[in-house]
């Protein structure tokens, strides 16, 4: 049983990316942004709109919430035999590496890379994520 690679990229190297083997993409972005570009090589994608804030501020009101991991745990778990999650936001260093590091804590994935990679990853996403209630995500045979 192996875990699915995960991929974590700006928006603009998601833009540039393209997929080999069956590939499936989370792509995030602020609620004000159009929706990034990507390659029509992706099986699936998964598009999602929240700022990079760990709690609601005047403004900008759209955080991750239980909507937001609800729909992750099920898009993932509809794809039991990616070869490879991309995941991507603005910058790549906040979003996205909490979305990764919610999965892999979810499924019992390795994190210590990701978390040496990605020091200032979106905290609330990644404990949102993990904690969500609904079904287990599951390694899968390579």
């Amino acid at each position: 049983m192996t875990a699915p690679q995960l991929l974590v990229l700006s928006r603009r190297n998601a833009e540039a990316y393209e997929p080999e083997g069956v590939e499936i993409c989370i792509s995030i972005s602020d609620p004000d942004l159009s929706e990034a570009r990507l390659s029509e090589k992706f099986a699936a994608v998964l598009r999602l709109k929240f700022f990079d804030v760990l709690s609601p501020v005047p403004g900008q009101s759209i955080v991750f919430g239980p909507e937001h991991a609800q729909a992750v745990v099920r898009f993932v778990e509809a794809w039991p035999l990616a070869d490879r999650i991309v995941v991507h936001c603005g910058a790549g260093l906040g979003r996205s590496p909490g979305i990764a590091l919610g999965l892999s804590d979810r499924a019992g994935w390795p994190t210590q890379v990701l978390e040496n990679r990605y020091p200032i990853a979106n905290a609330l996403v990644r404990r949102m994520l993990a904690a969500h209630h609904s079904a287990t995500i599951t390694n899968h045979d390579a």
